[in-house]
């Protein structure tokens, strides 16, 4: 379900939370290969996500285990096009938890060109827990 919020933002419901969309950015994942091969791509594609993986305790890359399986599975079909990354963020806080801040969670997926992405994102962080998958960063002073 998306709603709109007081403040214009969008909010979806992220298994028993309400979190805020922050900012959703839709990029080609084929931008800047000259040439290769849809198994090329994918060992590529996962290489990236790893790496963003480490760089980022608060992602969630939605269909993670079905990407590694298929990367040798289906060495000749291409991958859907476009990468999709969203910030959700929610004043729910982890108990024990004294500073002003509010939790965060990024979801990434990918998607053919032609779908909406934010029908998409509420189809995905439906089922999430997003007490055991979002991390809380403090506000700044």
């Amino acid at each position: 379900m998306i709603q709109w919020g007081n403040d214009e933002l969008r909010s979806y419901q992220v298994g028993s939370i309400r979190a805020e969309l922050r900012s959703l950015s839709v990029s080609d994942d084929r931008e800047g290969m000259l040439e290769g091969t849809p198994h090329l791509h994918r060992r590529f594609r996962l290489i990236g996500i790893d790496k963003q993986l480490a760089a980022t305790p608060h992602l969630y890359v939605h269909d993670l285990e079905a990407l590694r399986a298929d990367e040798k599975a289906r060495v000749q079909e291409w991958l859907p096009r476009m990468r999709v990354r969203a910030r959700l963020t929610s004043q729910w806080t982890p108990e024990g938890v004294a500073e002003f801040g509010e939790t965060v969670l990024s979801v990434m997926w990918f998607q053919a060109a032609a779908l909406d992405p934010f029908a998409h994102l509420a189809t995905i962080v439906r089922p999430l827990d997003w007490t055991a998958l979002a991390r809380f960063e403090p506000f700044d002073d």
